[in-house]
């Protein structure tokens, strides 16, 4: 099914951290509504029994990076 993808990044020197926006990932299902694949003539009754009708909560994770932030960098940090 798809969903959404919220990736945070902690940069260790500075010790800050940028939150990306929101990705979206999508799934090659014919069963969920919000695929690509998802046949125009799944409607009605049958599709609400049959399909996925809403997206999970979305993937979190965290990484690090050894380096100063965008902002940090921009503003001469070395």
């Amino acid at each position: 099914m798809c969903r959404r993808r919220q990736v945070r990044t902690i940069f260790k020197r500075c010790n800050h951290a940028v939150t990306a926006p929101d990705e979206e990932v999508r799934c090659d299902s014919t069963q969920c509504i919000f695929s690509p694949n998802h046949p125009a003539s799944c409607a009605g009754d049958a599709c609400k029994k049959r399909c996925w009708q809403y997206r999970p909560a979305p993937q979190q994770y965290t990484e690090e990076k050894e380096t100063y932030c965008p902002y940090c960098a921009a503003a001469g940090c070395r």
